[in-house]
């Protein structure tokens, strides 16, 4: 939606900007690009506004993401601790869902990436996703999680434990 978004702009901006030019009218194209200023500062600072607004709204509500699925809040929270009995593995997923605040989507992809040695395509595949889609799922889970790249993640998620 974004790319039609910009082109109909694009097109819309091109044609006065291409009038203004051939005129030669000086006050006329310093009068546009004054307001196409103006109109891109008020447009910058909405979103801006925007944004701080719903990083606000944690309490009971989903939190805004941005546009790579990262989460806008602030990332200083504690995580709630889960009971460090011996686990099955989805009871160990369960917890670290639970305790890292993943989504119903990144636990599925966590449950494939630790279970699977398939490729990155194969798993984009068995999970109905674009290989960029899965990408930007995983460096949600591991911006959630602290970890730098889906074979540390892997590792710490083998190797956590719950807290008692």
């Amino acid at each position: 939606m974004g790319r039609v978004v910009n082109n109909v702009c694009s097109m819309l901006v091109t044609a006065p900007a291409v009038a203004i030019i051939s005129s030669q009218n000086v006050l006329a194209a310093v009068g546009a690009a004054l307001v196409m200023f103006v109109g891109i500062a008020i447009t910058l600072l909405g979103q801006l506004g925007q944004r701080a607004d719903d990083a606000v709204m944690q309490d009971g509500l989903p939190l805004a993401t941005d546009d790579l699925g990262g989460d806008l809040a602030p990332t200083c929270f504690d995580p709630e601790p889960v009971e460090a009995a011996e686990l099955t593995s989805d009871e160990r997923l369960d917890a670290f869902v639970a305790t890292f605040g993943l989504t119903e989507r990144e636990r599925d992809i966590l449950e494939v990436l630790v279970v699977s040695d398939q490729s990155v395509q194969d798993i984009a595949t068995t999970l109905f996703l674009s290989r960029s889609t899965l990408y930007r799922h995983i460096s949600s889970i591991n911006k959630k999680a602290g970890t730098a790249s889906r074979v540390a993640l892997i590792n710490f998620f083998w190797s956590w434990t719950p807290k008692d």
